[in-house]
């Protein structure tokens, strides 16, 4: 019983790990992302959180310096291929300068 009860111990950790290192990558990603293609600096960005969901299953919420109250979402869509899903209006990426 007590070996079973660190398997599962142990299990659930590892899930627990494996998905703060998937958050961690999917954020650095889009960070990287945000500010080498599309012109954004650092201090544009106030927070970025991957977060586990259903559809795309791991979203990530950016919230700008200039619009604090709105959660943009984005997905890589497992590519490494970023796209917008939410708010649709208005488009942050692809401003015009």
């Amino acid at each position: 019983m007590t070996i079973a009860a660190l398997v599962i111990i142990l299990l659930v950790i590892g899930i627990y790990a494996a998905l703060q290192f998937k958050y961690n990558s999917l954020e650095k990603s889009l960070k990287a992302y945000l500010i080498t293609v599309e012109g954004y600096s650092e201090s544009d960005i106030v927070s970025i959180k991957a977060k586990f969901g259903s559809m795309p299953k791991f979203p990530v919420y950016v919230i700008f310096a200039d619009d604090p109250n709105t959660k943009y979402i984005f997905t890589d869509r497992d590519a490494s291929d970023w796209t917008q899903l939410d708010p649709k209006e208005p488009q942050r990426l692809k401003k015009d300068n």
